[in-house]
């Protein structure tokens, strides 16, 4: 049986209080910058303009598009780890380091894990283009019944 290369004691300590860092620091923004405004845009969408877009006129765009794009961007970065997975044959690949021992899968359930990395980019892409579809047929919101006396920052 053929174990996958490991990450030595160090490099796992030094990874996880990178990651706890990194983690906390993610949570204090979303917690101080993040929900307020999130909380505020919801509430005032019309309020808000981004490269001269109006928040409400273009909420649906956010939803249906921006979002699943973004989530393409995050799941692109699987991309090199399922090509490599499908070219060597193996999960996971010979470069790629593991937390702990790790048996090396070969033949179908190698293939079936790298396609599940390359698949998911290209699902989540799907989805922002029948967004793209859908976004037209969204009520459009009517700025008139909102509250423009909302929007004066005191």
């Amino acid at each position: 049986m053929e174990y996958a290369k490991e990450y030595s004691k160090k490099e796992k300590i030094v990874r996880f209080s990178l990651f706890t860092l990194f983690g906390m620091v993610a949570i204090v923004a979303h917690k101080v910058w993040l929900q307020p405004l999130f909380n505020d845009f919801g509430q005032r969408p019309h309020c808000y303009e981004l490269l001269g877009l109006n928040g409400a006129e273009y909420i649906w765009h956010l939803l249906l598009i921006g979002l699943p794009v973004s989530f393409f961007l995050v799941a692109s970065f699987m991309l090199p780890i399922g090509i490599t997975g499908l070219r060597e044959g193996r999960y996971p690949p010979r470069a790629m380091k593991v937390y702990r021992p790790t048996v090396v899968k070969k033949g179908l359930a190698a293939y079936f894990r790298s396609s599940i990395f390359l698949l998911l980019p290209f699902l989540v892409l799907l989805m922002a283009i029948w967004g793209f579809q859908q976004v037209d047929k969204m009520p459009v919101i009517d700025k008139e019944k909102l509250s423009t006396h909302l929007c004066s920052k005191t």
